[in-house]
């Protein structure tokens, strides 16, 4: 009897020591070795100082903090360095180095004056910054459903709904007139070019207009009215009346006669 019991207690010693055995080899992990791995995020740790809470540190994104019932000012970009209109026209009523993008700390302006959007005043040394130069991309989407860019009248030389197709070519000028591709074709400055004479469609007399004579334009936008602001003569080498601009005005610029050298060239701005 006592024989038998002693070979069942040696017979549960060696299953338990098997189970062990088989547990040890099936569950064990190893660690991971490179604890550099995982770095510390704090600030203290990482860049060996103390993080001063609500003041200059000396690794930071340098931007400056916003003190607590200051607004800043979404017309700024920081970037971008210009004014987005049709935004906010408040800055909070306090012009420093608090408000993001006002002062010259991100070079939007020298000798630490600050610059306000256009129409805020808040006296002292400020600098109004230009507004954005308008501009709408050419795209067969926006044109009359024949094609054409739009279409434009000069009552004053009785011209009348010359349309106006895209590109500066002959192809454009045969059939109306044609639209600088390198300019706007409804915001901002649309350029317009013409044959002088010899052509079923001519703006020769583009040169007889006067200050306040009235341009109309329309697209698939609608219609806007022009008044006539300059009409002069041009460098054939001089592309500056064709240059972007913020407000709505509209150039034209035919040939002059005999005079290869030099174009007319008129611009109107948009009047209500």
């Amino acid at each position: 009897m006592k024989r038998l019991l002693s070979m069942a207690l040696l017979l549960v010693t060696m299953i338990s020591s098997m189970a062990v055995s088989a547990s040890a080899a099936e569950y064990t992990f190893d660690g991971v070795d490179n604890t550099d791995y995982y770095p510390s995020t704090s600030y203290e740790e990482t860049y060996n100082a103390r993080y001063n809470y609500g003041g200059t540190n000396l690794v930071d994104y340098q931007i400056p903090e916003l003190p607590y019932g200051v607004l800043s000012t979404t017309q700024t970009g920081i970037m971008e360095k210009r004014v987005f209109t049709n935004l906010q026209q408040s800055i909070g009523g306090v012009v420093g180095n608090g408000i993001y993008g006002v002062t010259g700390s991100y070079g939007v302006s020298g000798g630490g004056s600050s610059v306000l959007a256009p129409g805020v005043s808040l006296g002292g040394n400020t600098t109004l910054l230009p507004n954005p130069i308008a501009f709408t991309k050419y795209s067969k989407d926006f044109c009359l459903s024949n094609g054409a860019v739009g279409r434009i009248s000069i009552p004053a030389i009785g011209i009348s709904r010359y349309y106006v197709w895209e590109g500066e070519t002959s192809s454009s000028m045969s059939k109306g007139v044609a639209h600088f591709s390198s300019t706007s074709v409804w915001d901002g400055n649309v350029g317009i070019c013409g044959h002088n004479r010899g052509a079923k469609y001519v703006i020769g007399d583009i040169k007889e207009l006067e200050p306040g004579d009235k341009i109309t334009y329309t697209t698939s936008e609608g219609t806007r009215t022009y008044e006539v602001e300059t009409v002069t003569t041009i460098r054939n080498d001089d592309w500056s009346y064709l240059k972007g601009t913020s407000d709505n005005r509209i150039t034209l610029i035919t040939c002059v006669k005999d005079d290869s050298s030099h174009r007319w060239c008129v611009q109107a701005v948009e009047v209500d």
